[in-house]
């Protein structure tokens, strides 16, 4: 590349300066030239340049002023008062007050003429309005109508005009019906596009109206007869409230965005959205279902796209509420329109189309509430024709009630639609129907089959069903028929139905508003449950008439009901498992039961009737048989028992009764009829909280709302016949039932088990009479004083009482007994005793709702009348000449000094005290009860002492006696013992001493005895007697096993003289002598400790006794120790030895063994020995058999009583010679001189034989009895 010389590249850009400034020179010159020359002088060639605009403009212009300025650095027209005239006629088509005329300088100098770049008009009123032929026309406000130019028209011209802008001052939208729209400063600009030519529009809404309007078409370059391109359209938050509009909205935004093509100034293709947001309707009625969706859908959209075809037009498109977004599809072809919805809503559509309804349509449809979906919608119409039709799935579409006609939800078939009526086709599930008010809550339904038409006539609406399946858990059925809407009258019904209903529902499906709220109430509770089958249901005539009262119509409904529980009024016993009849009618209601229950009693018969809903008396006849149980609960619970049973104790019935029942029952506050008989042919009654027991009760008792008799029924109490009379007596609201008992009875009789206690004491029958009379409706009265009164009465004729004088009498005596008993005070019941002339008692008894107690009370024998008295627990004054005291065998197994606790103090003075046998004359008895316990002071000249007995005795807190005297005499052989059995785990612990025992004056030293409780229930006994004459200690054990007591006892004697102790001891013909003694027995027997003796006793005796001498024995005491024996051997061999043998036998000991078992005494060795001989019993004694079997073997002492078995066997002479000899050959001669003898026959009459040889001896090693 050749690169040109520096000075040639300077020489070139300096030529090129010079030429630019030779060009712009000229300019120059003309620009100056035309600013400050032509354009001050512009308006003088004003006609000119209106020509040259003209011809710009393609329209005829005048102008009335011009002056020149610049447009930026361009130079410009400015002028005034511009005016377009019709170029035909010449009329003015508008008026701009300015005008701007941009000049193109090169097209101009080229020219040699004004040329302009760009026009731009101001300052004029437009006006929009609907022409003659029905198109929009647009004229200013100098033109007039005539003169006014259609749409297409301008388009038109401005785009052939090119470049050009007119700035408006107000756009004026005329509708037909007059309403004005004025919008602001209205823009037009059409301006070059690289593919073509585009004309926008763009105005400005009042601020009330909205923000702006936006227009734009674009024409495609091509040929010029061709018109075809491009258009938008956007309107941005238009106030609706501010346009006039087919709707009357009040607020609410609206935009729009619409685009498409056109061709020839119609669209061909179009595509959109409108969004409403906010919007709010005036409150005028045929607005308020759109409003009501306006306000649950607050944004809103339409979104479309639309395609112009063969003879008409193709739409499609979808619109979004909320989450729901549904689609459509039109078609329209000619005048007819087909179309296709999907997943639309009931409410949707209903809303939109409601405010152009007529006013029927409006009527019916709107009041329905169409909700629900529309799975698919197919509609066909031509509004030329008139003809229309619709087919939609419906699923699970709601209406409210209306017209008289049940609301649904959950409605799902196939709804068709035409000018002449309809079709619904339903298979629906869970349908919930809510009958307009008529039904007390909406029913639900599982199945809803068939179909429903209608059809509109000149007259009104008919429809009508072949059928109707329906079911739920509760009703099945059919039903059909027809109903008719007239326009100028009532709606009529005629259907029918069968069906089978469980009765417990029957409620649900009444028609609560025309059954009065009384006779809805009785239905609501009589109807309980049961299976309702066969049912035939008729409605007939014009419902709003029901019930017919004048014939205007039947409701009847009639079903046969299996296992039915009514519950015909409230208190009485339901009468279940009926068999019954049922029929509504009209104003009827009838149960007719051929079979049922009454709690456990059979139903024989049973009518319910109620003659008039509206009066709601409820009718009741009928008969029951059953167990009397089941009938006196029924009259228990009934209004009629309710006052009684509160105040009776729970009776316990048995046997069978009959009830005939006639009840008149108002459902309102009138008070109820209520007559009934109960026939008690041979039935049982039982009290157990009275202890009383009725049997082979026979009689009748008659009942009503306020009254109860029963006269002379007769029964047993206890084996002993009785007569009974019940009566409700006294005014209203002080009623009481007596009932009075008479009858001859023993005590068992009268009392039942609590006599067992009375039974030793009362013996034989008198005559009884009580009285028990308890006042009806305490819980209104809340009078606990008057809960009852108790009084029992007797001369006590026939009837011996066995107590200490002065209460006991003999059977042919008379003496009055009175027994009252009354509640005094809340929960305290007073008990009065009057016993003849002497005794008196008042008793105040607290708890006697819960656990009768004593509280206070005072007992006087003798001693005057009886008072409550203020301290609590009882006292006692008594002035007896005597008294026995038996002892219990036990205490109460909780409280083992309850008695204790209850008295308050004893003052008691006793001729004659006797306690367990033993007598103590002259007793002053003084007892008090203190906060440690009971404490008892006795002083008589033989018993002196204290007893104190805690309340809770313990082994650290035993019951004390102590007594400085305790005389005692021994009982007789015919003397009673106490022969109840005490329990030892009942027996309070126990510590007694006395100072001074004595038994029959023979002083015995002193007592300490104890019994204490062990850990197992068993009781420790111990006993000290001690005197300078004896020594006596004992301990034992005495308890309660499975199978009853056992006891045992070990004890030890040491006396000096066991024949004076025995003395003591009231055995005065012991037959002994001195001896010094020491004994031991361990024993044990199945009995209780008290009830020692020998031949029940396992044991053993040990004893042995020092020297002392035998003498008569008492027969008795031998026979008990085996020594009655050896007194007869004894008296066999006296002889004349008198100083052996007179006045006894001496011996030097007595020892032995004794063995106890099986009611046997035992013994290998019992030996006594004596200077004179030894004596060995062997053998046994039958302790229970009382006879002997024994061996007695005598072995005379050589020393001094050989000499005697001489004499025996030869003579004196014989026996000096055996004296010699027993020197000489002592042991030998010992054998031969032995005497044996047995021992045989009863304690009475025993008999001793002498046995010639000595058998061998007898063994006792084992008892009879133990292989």
């Amino acid at each position: 590349m050749i690169r040109p010389p520096p000075g040639a590249i300077r020489r070139a850009l300096r030529w090129t300066r010079r030429l630019i400034l030779a060009l712009l020179l000229p300019l120059l010159l003309l620009a100056g030239f035309g600013q400050w020359w032509l354009l001050p002088r512009l308006n003088d060639y004003r006609d000119s340049l209106a020509a040259v605009l003209g011809e710009t403009l393609q329209i005829p212009v005048r102008i009335e002023a011009a002056a020149g300025g610049r447009e930026g650095w361009r130079l410009a027209l400015r002028l005034r008062g511009v005016t377009l005239h019709d170029p035909q006629t010449g009329a003015t088509l508008a008026r701009f007050s300015r005008a701007t005329a941009a000049l193109n300088l090169w097209r101009s100098l080229r020219e040699w003429r004004p040329a302009f770049s760009h026009i731009r008009l101001e300052g004029v009123n437009l006006t929009l309005e609907q022409g003659l032929d029905g198109t929009p026309r647009l004229r200013a406000d100098a033109g007039s109508t005539e003169t006014a130019s259609t749409l297409p028209e301008v388009a038109q011209w401005l785009l052939a005009v090119g470049r050009l802008e007119i700035f408006g001052d107000q756009l004026t939208v005329l509708r037909p019906d007059g309403t004005a729209l004025r919008l602001l400063h209205p823009w037009f600009q059409v301006r070059e596009t690289g593919n073509g030519q585009q004309l926008a529009f763009t105005t400005e809404l009042p601020a009330e109206q909205g923000e702006r309007l936006q227009f734009t078409v674009e024409r495609t370059a091509g040929a010029a007869e061709v018109w075809q391109g491009r258009f938008e359209f956007r309107a941005d938050r238009v106030n609706l409230a501010g346009w006039p509009l087919p709707l009357p909205f009040t607020a609410g935004r609206a935009s729009i965005h619409l685009q498409g093509d056109w061709q020839d100034w119609r669209p061909v293709r179009m595509a959109g959205e409108i969004r409403l947001q906010q919007a709010a309707l005036d409150h005028r009625p045929r607005f308020a279902v759109l409003q009501r969706w306006f306000n649950q859908q607050p944004d809103s959209v339409l979104a479309f796209s639309s395609e112009a075809e063969a003879g008409g037009w193709q739409w499609q498109g979808q619109a979004r509420c909320n989450d729901a977004q549904s689609t459509f599809q039109l078609r329209q072809t000619g005048t007819a329109w087909r179309g296709h919805f999907r997943d639309w809503r009931a409410e949707d559509l209903l809303a939109w189309i409601s405010p152009w309804l007529n006013e029927p349509a409006q009527y019916w449809l709107i009041p329905l509430d169409l909700r629900g979906a529309l799975p698919e919608i197919a509609v066909q119409l031509d509004p030329v024709v008139g003809t229309f039709a619709a087919t939609a799935q419906l699923h699970e579409v709601a209406s409210r009630p209306a017209h008289g006609l049940p609301g649904w939800a959950g409605v799902t078939g196939t709804l068709t639609v035409s000018p002449e009526g309809g079709q619904i086709e339903l298979n629906s599930r869970q349908l919930k129907v809510d009958a307009a008010g008529r039904l007390r809550a909406p029913v639900t339904l599982d199945t809803l089959k068939g179909v429903l038409n209608w059809r509109h006539s000149a007259q009104g609406w008919t429809l009508d069903s072949p059928g109707i399946e329906l079911d739920n858990p509760d009703l099945n059925g059919r039903f059909w028929g027809s109903a008719t809407f007239p326009d100028a009258d009532e709606p009529s019904l005629n259907v029918r139905g069968q069906y089978q209903l469980q009765l417990g529902a029957v409620r649900r499906y009444l028609p609560f508003t025309a059954i009065p709220p009384d006779g809805l109430a009785w239905l609501d509770q009589a109807l309980v449950s049961g299976q309702a089958t066969g049912g035939d249901f008729t409605l007939r005539g014009l419902p709003g008439r029901f019930p017919f009262d004048h014939g205007e119509g039947l409701f009847e409904t009639r079903f046969q009901v299996q296992d039915a529980v009514l519950d015909y009024t409230p208190g009485w016993p339901r009468l279940e498992r009926l068999q019954a009849a049922v029929t509504f009618r009209n104003r009827t209601l009838q149960v007719e039961a051929s079979g049922g229950r009454l709690l456990d009693a059979s139903v024989e018969h049973i009518a319910a009737r109620i003659d008039d809903l509206a009066e709601s008396v409820v009718q009741v006849k009928g008969r029951a048989k059953g167990p009397s149980a089941s009938l006196w609960r029924a009259f228990q619970e009934s209004p009629a028992g309710q006052d009684l049973s509160d105040d009776l104790p729970n009776p316990r019935w048995t046997g069978a009764s009959t009830l005939d029942l006639d009840l008149s029952i108002p459902l309102d506050p009138r008070p109820n009829r209520v007559r009934g008989r109960v026939g008690l042919p041979n039935n049982g009654l039982a009290l157990p909280d009275w202890n009383l027991e009725l049997g082979r009760l026979r009689g009748e008792a008659r009942f009503t709302e306020s009254s109860l008799e029963a006269k002379d029924l007769r029964a047993m109490l206890r084996g002993e016949p009785v007569r009974l009379d019940l009566e409700l007596a006294g005014r209203e609201g002080r009623r009481e039932l007596r009932t009075r008992l008479r009858g001859r009875l023993g005590i068992p009789a009268l009392l039942g088990e609590p006599a067992t206690v009375l039974a030793p004491y009362f013996s034989g029958k008198s005559h009884w009479e009580t009285l028990l009379a308890i006042p009806t409706g305490r819980r209104d009265r809340q009078d606990a004083a008057s809960a009852f009164a108790l009084e029992i009465n007797s001369d006590l004729r026939g009837m011996a009482v066995q107590l200490p004088e002065p209460l006991g009498k003999s059977a042919s005596e008379a003496r009055s007994l009175k027994l009252r008993l009354q509640p005094r005070e809340p929960n305290i019941l007073e008990l009065t005793l009057d016993y003849g002339a002497e005794t008196q008692a008042v008793l105040a008894l607290g708890g006697w709702r819960e656990n009768l107690r004593l509280e206070r009370g005072e007992l006087r024998i003798n001693a005057g009348a009886a008072n409550v008295p203020e301290t609590p627990g009882l006292t006692v004054i008594a002035r007896l000449p005597r008294w026995t005291l038996d002892l219990p065998s036990s205490l109460p197994e909780s409280h083992p000094s309850t008695a204790g606790m209850m008295l308050n103090r004893i003052d008691a003075r006793l001729g004659e005290l006797r306690i367990a046998g033993q007598s103590f004359p002259n007793v002053m008895l003084q007892a008090r009860h203190e906060p440690e316990g009971l404490h008892i002071e006795l002083d008589g000249k033989t018993l002196a002492g204290r007893v104190h007995a805690p309340d809770q005795p313990t082994p650290e807190q035993p019951v004390n006696i102590t007594l400085s005297r305790l005389y005692l005499r021994r009982a007789g052989e015919g003397a009673v013992t106490d022969q109840t059995e005490p329990d030892p785990r009942r027996l309070p612990p126990l510590v007694l001493t006395a100072d001074d025992v004595r038994l029959n004056e023979a002083a015995l030293g002193q007592l300490r005895l104890t019994a204490l409780p062990r850990p197992d229930d068993a009781r420790r006994i111990e006993l000290d007697l001690r005197s300078e004459q004896q020594q006596i200690s004992a301990s034992g054990e005495w308890r309660r096993t499975p199978g009853g007591q056992a006891s045992r006892l070990q004890a030890t004697l040491h006396t000096p003289a066991l024949g004076e102790t025995l003395t003591a001891f009231g055995y005065p013909g012991a037959g002994i002598a001195r001896g010094e003694t020491e004994a031991e027995l361990i024993a044990q027997w199945p009995a209780a400790l008290p009830d020692f003796a020998l031949e029940r006793i396992e044991g053993v005796l040990t004893f042995q006794v020092g020297p002392g001498q035998l003498r008569d024995i008492d027969p008795g005491m031998g026979r008990m120790v085996g020594l009655f024996s050896v007194q007869n051997l004894i008296r066999r061999l006296s002889l004349d030895f008198s100083d052996l043998f007179q006045p006894g036998m001496g011996f030097d000991q007595i020892s032995g063994v004794i063995n106890f078992k099986h009611g046997q005494a035992y013994t290998d060795h019992l030996q006594i020995d004596a200077p004179a001989a030894q004596i060995q019993v062997q053998g046994r004694i039958g302790l229970q058999a009382r006879d002997y079997d024994q061996r007695i073997t005598i072995t005379p002492q050589l020393g001094g009583t050989l000499p005697l078995a001489g004499a025996l066997a030869g003579g004196p002479v014989v026996g000096a010679a055996v004296f010699l000899a027993e020197r000489l050959l002592q042991k030998g001669i010992e054998n031969v001189t032995r005497y044996r003898y047995v021992l045989k026959g009863s304690w009475d009459d025993p008999v001793l034989e002498s046995v010639p040889e000595s058998p061998p001896a007898a063994s006792t090693k084992a008892f009879p009895g133990d292989h």
